[in-house]
């Protein structure tokens, strides 16, 4: 099993989600709730990246949530915001948003 599959369906499974196949159909990755999950798999993530994280974890009080907020900024266009953080802060904050998988009838 490739790495990227192997990655989604552990998204998939702990989110309690459903992993859809790679058909071409401009589909999510996962379905899990309201959510809409595109999982990516790299042997590496770039290490400005994995900086800004550690630094956002090493610089956190107790009881907070480290969180990195990159802006792509450009003269004349509206900033493009995105949020990253530690898959099992946002797991453990979403939860209540992800309904418990349904149970089959026997």
């Amino acid at each position: 099993m490739t790495r990227w599959k192997r990655q989604e369906r552990e998204i998939a499974a702990t989110l309690g989600g459903t992993r859809l196949p790679n058909n071409g159909a401009g589909q999510p990755d996962v379905r899990a709730g309201r959510y809409a999950v595109q999982v990516k798999a790299r042997a590496t993530l770039p290490a400005w990246l994995t900086g800004a994280v550690e630094q956002a974890e090493r610089d956190a009080d107790a009881g907070e949530i480290p969180v990195v907020v990159l802006s792509e900024v450009s003269q004349g266009r509206k900033a493009r915001r995105l949020v990253v953080m530690a898959f099992n802060d946002w797991r453990d904050m979403t939860t209540h948003d992800i309904p418990e998988p349904a149970q089959e009838v026997a």
